[in-house]
């Protein structure tokens, strides 16, 4: 087994970077827009919906990615699971203050009154 001592070189060892930056888009959302997207919804779950994204894989959950599916990668154990998502939130809490006033993902839009 590959033993990452980070969130980053465990997402690198199982191909998420393939698909994902930290920030701008890629073939699927950056990591601040689905941490910023997941915080906004889920509140103090946020991390347990990116572990469960994660594992289970999803589709349709981010807008301008609807088409995208993500697999599943249910073969990472509960601790490789979690680093990553603390990895990715952590690193949104870091660099959060980049993304004020832009759109993440095509999170963040102001609405029209």
């Amino acid at each position: 087994m590959l033993f990452a001592s980070s969130g980053e070189n465990l997402a690198k060892a199982n191909g998420c970077m393939e698909c994902h930056n930290l920030m701008g888009k890629k073939l699927a959302p950056a990591f601040m827009g689905t941490a910023r997207k997941n915080i906004k919804i889920y509140g103090n779950d946020a991390k347990a919906k990116i572990v469960e994204s994660i594992k289970t894989g999803s589709k349709g959950k981010y807008r301008n990615f609807t088409d995208i599916e993500m697999p599943p990668y249910s073969h990472l154990k509960e601790d490789e699971l979690n680093t990553l998502a603390d990895w990715i939130l952590s690193e949104y809490a870091k660099n959060k203050h980049l993304q004020s006033n832009k759109k993440v993902n095509g999170q963040g839009k102001k609405k029209n009154k």
